[in-house]
Parts: structure tokens; C-alpha cells; sequence
């Protein structure tokens, strides 16, 4: 007996069942580029470091970023700053909320939040997601505590 195409459901062999993640290790300053979009940007910062995000301009464009610190994902593991430039200087009018699994509300983006900050108290596994509709970006994340990790107006301190 034959075996039915891959491509028919009776078949039973679907092809690839598995999604291979496309990922940038970031150790320092970064800059995206439009060749960026859909990777998993994984940071393991060695000393205060800013990840600058592509032209808002990209209409679809989308990252996800995770801290990491090559240890367990020990609370407050981090050992140095972690900022995401939104488009600092650009009043872009960001949207997006940050989830703080510790039990706090949550923080939203509100007016002048060109930033999102990871202190150095913050924790290996806090994740923002973000993609962009060419006017602003969408920001949706989750930490393990607010104070460590937030929308910001500055660099390097939540404010």
C-alpha cells in the first residue's frame, strides 16, 4: 500500500512540527535593524547596556527580549542595566503594559516613556515583547518585580 502524500491529512507526517527561534546574543550597545525582526534578542549584559531599537518606520517589525545573566533565574540575578530605547526624543506616544509577577498591578506606557529599564537588580527571564505599526511601539512584557523593570522617560533609572 502507498503511502498518501505529505500534504494530505491521512498521511500522518505533517512535515516540520517543531519552530526553530531565531536568536541574537547581545552582550553590550546594540542597535536593531530591519533584519532583526522576529528574533529573540537575549541579553546577558557585561556592563550597563542599551539596546536601540530600528526605525519606528518598519510597519510589522517585532523582537522579543529576554535578560539574561548565565546563571539560574535567581531573583534580582542581574548584575548590570539593561535599557530598550523606544525611539528616545521622537514622542512617539508608545502603548504597551508591563506585568510584575511578584503581585503588583502592572505599569502602562503613558506620555514621554521612551524607555524600557531593567535595573541592575532586575531579574535573568523578565521579557518585553514589541513590535511596531510605523507610528509607535506596542510593548507587552513580564518581570518579576516593577521596581527592577518598567517603562521609563530616561535611560537608566526607572522614573
Amino acid at each position: 500500500m502507498a503511502r498518501a502524500s505529505v500534504l494530505e491529512q491521512s498521511s500522518g507526517d505533517y512535515g516540520k512540527v517543531f519552530e526553530t527561534l531565531n536568536i541574537k546574543n547581545v552582550t553590550a550597545d546594540t542597535t536593531l535593524t530591519a533584519s532583526d525582526s522576529g528574533k529573540t534578542i537575549i541579553v546577558n549584559p557585561a556592563a550597563e547596556t542599551t539596546i536601540t531599537l530600528p526605525d519606528v518606520g518598519l510597519v510589522g517589525w517585532t523582537c522579543r527580549i529576554i535578560l539574561d545573566e548565565d546563571e539560574a533565574g535567581t531573583d534580582a540575578g542581574m548584575d548590570a542595566v539593561v535599557n530598550i530605547d523606544l525611539g528616545s526624543g521622537s514622542n512617539l506616544a508608545n502603548v504597551g503594559q508591563i506585568y510584575e509577577i511578584a503581585g503588583g498591578a502592572g505599569d502602562a506606557a503613558v506620555a514621554n516613556d521612551d524607555f524600557v529599564v531593567f535595573t541592575a537588580a532586575a531579574s535573568p527571564g523578565d521579557t518585553v515583547e514589541i513590535f511596531g505599526n510605523g507610528k509607535r511601539w506596542f510593548v507587552y512584557g513580564y518581570v518579576k518585580d516593577l521596581t527592577d523593570g518598567a517603562f521609563s522617560t530616561n535611560a537608566t533609572t526607572i522614573a
